[in-house]
């Protein structure tokens, strides 16, 4: 879904790399080479640890209150989200737009690059959720990310927090409560919610080919649950499977084609992907 969406939706001056923790099978890297996407298989060897010396001499000299942040820091440091997401974008030396997996797109996305130097980071809120997000004070969603200052975005700068966090969350967490400490404001009026929307709230349809996702509002489960943050009808751009709004809870149409096509033999694939990529299934 994310390769075949992206390829249909960059622009072609904009190089995509796909990243990637675990060893991907074979036909998934075949994906990647018929889209013409670059592969970087990245490792979570430089994990940012405290020392266990360093724990110790916080015992001994009895700093239980600077041991107790320490304790807290470390452990949401060694959380997937930040240990390996954070770390390496962090670590990428040029600007960059950086999407979840489970974030699909539907639009341009030479949309965020033209928009990008705008800031030097550019962030989306959650939008209105039901039972997640209502109630409390709007905060990041870390599912896309637009940088144009890798100076500005650094592993040091965000995990230096030992205060409360503001947010729920790991490395959107962090980085929300840095922000608001610094009185930065990462929102951009042309780069709003339908660029990182709750798949929960929208319908995803095949539209003489193409796939295209509308906000409907509700959840199908309870459509008394709704989301009030974009208006019904909206065409969104980027819809992001997040939390329990996974496609195969959703449900999702365009979920179930890739599904049941991926089923197929893999020596049926190519011959599939290249009419799916020339957009004539």
């Amino acid at each position: 879904m994310w390769l075949h969406q992206v390829s249909i939706y960059n622009d072609i001056n904009l190089k995509v790399k796909v990243l990637s923790l675990c060893k991907e099978p074979k036909i998934v890297k075949r994906w990647h080479q018929y889209y013409q996407f670059e592969w970087l298989k990245l490792n979570q060897n430089d994990k940012q640890k405290i020392s266990l010396v360093e724990r110790l001499k916080l015992r001994l000299n009895n700093k239980t209150f600077e041991y107790s942040k320490l304790k807290k820091r470390n452990k949401l440091l060694n959380h997937h989200n930040v240990s390996f997401k954070m770390w390496n974008l962090t670590q990428w030396k040029s600007e960059f737009v950086f999407f979840d997996v489970d974030a699909i797109v539907f639009a341009n996305i030479s949309h965020l690059a033209k928009h990008s130097s705008d800031k030097p980071f550019i962030g989306i809120n959650h939008q209105d959720i039901p039972n997640h997000t209502r109630g409390k004070e709007v905060f990041l969603n870390g599912g896309v990310q637009i940088v144009s200052d890798p100076k500005y975005f650094s592993f040091e700068n965000y995990t230096q927090i030992t205060e409360t966090l503001l947010c729920p969350g790991a490395e959107q967490a962090l980085m929300f409560t840095t922000f608001k400490n610094e009185n930065y404001d990462y929102t951009h009026a042309k780069i709003g919610y339908i660029w990182n929307s709750c798949s929960g709230y929208n319908r995803v349809i095949q539209n003489d080919g193409k796939w295209e996702c509308f906000c409907e509002g509700h959840l199908e489960r309870n459509p008394d649950i709704v989301s009030d943050s974009i208006p019904i009808g909206t065409k969104i751009a980027i819809n992001h499977y997040w939390d329990e709004f996974k496609p195969w809870k959703v449900p999702c149409k365009m979920f179930e084609y890739f599904r049941q096509t991926l089923l197929v033999e893999e020596t049926f694939m190519d011959r599939f992907i290249k009419r799916f990529y020339k957009n004539t299934y």
